[in-house]
């Protein structure tokens, strides 16, 4: 193994989506932070169609979280991740046809959560909200379309732990969801 996943692989290992915050504020420093690693995120083509909004006002959070069922109790920031439908236009990107631009949001979303546990916070995305509540919330010009809400703020430290549902298993394994060669193929001997 290489030192750089000796050092990765805690990192994603102990992530877990943070659904309870205490009220210390996210400092801009680590904010912008968590935005530089969705920087780095693969995107398509290298079109780069996402456009970030950082909401850090309680009042703002609050007017969102009511047209967001997916949302905990009020997180200290939120990080809007939107499609810029104008910028997708420019570049020639159908975005009707060309579904790599979800992939994209995907890692950029991914590398926000890994860099908020490297740096301390919890994260939690949100997929659950009107997307028409958010952009009139927001006041998002009709260009940029709200895709996922990324939460982010100090655990709760006096929040309980979260209880698996029954049944649930920690224990998956790669070889749960892996076939080799061939759907249903064994892993190869070491």
């Amino acid at each position: 193994m290489t030192e750089q996943w000796t050092t990765l692989r805690p990192i994603i290992r102990s992530r877990r989506v943070v659904r309870t915050y205490g009220p210390q504020p996210v400092t801009t420093e680590d904010i912008r932070s968590v935005l530089e690693a969705a920087r780095w995120a693969l995107a398509a083509g290298n079109a780069r169609l996402l456009h970030c909004l950082v909401v850090r006002d309680p009042a703002t959070i609050e007017l969102v979280g009511k047209v967001s069922p997916g949302m905990s109790r009020q997180p200290p920031a939120l990080v809007v991740i939107c499609l810029d439908h104008a910028r997708a236009r420019d570049l020639r990107v159908q975005l009707e046809r060309d579904t790599a631009v979800w992939m994209d949001i995907g890692a950029a979303m991914m590398n926000m959560s890994l860099a908020a546990h490297a740096l301390g916070l919890g994260s939690c995305p949100v997929t659950s909200f009107s997307r028409s509540g958010v952009r009139t919330m927001l006041d998002l010009p009709e260009h940029l379309s709200p895709e996922v809400l990324l939460q982010l703020g100090w655990r709760d430290p006096d929040a309980p732990a979260r209880v698996l549902r029954p049944g649930a298993s920690t224990r998956y394994t790669v070889d749960d969801f892996t076939s080799w060669e061939r759907i249903g193929g064994p892993p190869p001997p070491e």
